[in-house]
């Protein structure tokens, strides 16, 4: 009888019970060991990686040094199949074959499209003439259509089968979306019960949180990086807030320096508020000394401003930690105000909401 399978992203795959209806001793069985993602997400050593042993030309090219855009919206994996072919109980043909992901979410729509590559399948005995369909889902506000060789049924041969799986999600704002991808593929073969596999890819997660930069897509357990992972924040060069933030993340936790176990996490915006009250509230006054610039009067921007790190916007900030790993220092006032718009354009053009995580690249 026909068995149903199913795998999970990163799991084995195991069988369910016999569909319904099915009869007969001729049957198509498939089995799976593993789907493996092929990305190096948060790797900062941003090694390519290595080749493997049958994958498509160009297969998951990542640019090195590795850039945030690019960690934040791509993912690949490989899943390995093989389809039995059986008689009276006896394995009489089998067909191996691998499918080839290679994912690129959008950070500018909710529209994007996968590769998808069906390998050359390695045929033996009576598995020949096996037809297959393809069939993907995501998901409740999700449409996905198949495309390519894969938009109808192939059969499992010595050539490569090459598609792809194209998506439009619905957002709106407030309320963001995530969902993953099931992939499911229908063996048939004219004088057998037929068989099936699924497996689902990684999750991710789209919103239209942001007013300048609108809805987008991305894979929300990325660690971002600001400015980018080779390149300075634009926090380093002010004088005041960059020499804050080195001097916390050269402390024991090292809390938000690139690599480090402590990244930030972006806070609600009434964790924000509260942390600003706990740090920065209206009783903090400057102490002698505090004020290593020159205040003028007719300057609204050289006003004090109290500068905190880890930031207010993230739930590392407040009295979270003790001192070394956090400080307040005493700023000009147009400083804080350049640094809450590097931080709201950062938020915004990568899309990370409450709960992402990232560091900040503030120089040694």
């Amino acid at each position: 009888m026909a068995a149903t399978l199913t795998i999970a992203a990163a799991g084995t795959i195991a069988a369910s019970a016999p569909s319904s209806g099915a009869s007969g001793s001729n049957e198509i069985t498939v089995t799976a060991s593993r789907v493996t993602s092929d990305f190096s997400a948060n790797n900062f050593k941003s090694a390519a990686a290595a080749p493997q042993a049958g994958e498509p030309a160009g297969y998951c090219k990542q640019p090195n040094p590795m850039t945030t855009a690019v960690n934040r919206t791509m993912d690949c994996y490989s899943a390995p199949l093989q389809v039995d072919v059986k008689k009276n109980g006896r394995t009489v043909g089998t067909a191996k074959f691998t499918v080839w992901h290679e994912i690129h979410l959008n950070l500018k729509s909710v529209k994007w499209s996968e590769k998808i590559t069906v390998s050359k399948a390695t045929i033996t005995g009576n598995a020949n003439g096996i037809i297959t369909t393809f069939h993907p889902s995501c998901g409740s506000g999700c449409q996905v259509r198949a495309g390519g060789s894969l938009a109808s049924p192939f059969t499992l041969n010595g050539s490569a089968h090459t598609g792809s799986a194209s998506y439009t999600f619905t957002v709106s704002r407030g309320h963001p979306r995530s969902s993953h991808t099931r992939y499911e593929f229908d063996f048939k073969k004219p004088g057998y019960t037929s068989g099936e596999a699924a497996y689902v890819g990684s999750t991710y997660r789209c919103d239209d949180e942001d007013r300048q930069y609108g809805a987008g897509c991305v894979y929300p357990t990325r660690i971002s990086v600001e400015k980018d992972w080779t390149k300075l924040s634009d926090m380093a060069n002010m004088p005041g807030i960059g020499d804050n933030i080195r001097k916390v993340q050269r402390a024991g936790l090292h809390i938000g320096r690139p690599g480090s176990t402590v990244p930030l996490t972006r806070a609600t915006k009434a964790k924000a508020d509260e942390n600003r009250k706990e740090v920065c509230g209206p009783s903090v006054r400057p102490k002698p000394g505090d004020i290593w610039w020159t205040v003028d009067p007719n300057d609204d921007g050289t006003k004090p401003s109290c500068d905190e790190y880890p930031f207010a916007e993230t739930t590392q900030g407040g009295n979270t930690y003790n001192p070394p790993n956090r400080s307040i220092k005493w700023v000009p006032l147009k400083e804080n105000r350049q640094q809450g718009g590097i931080l709201r354009t950062f938020f915004g053009r990568y899309h990370l909401l409450p709960g992402d995580k990232f560091y900040v690249q503030a120089g040694q």
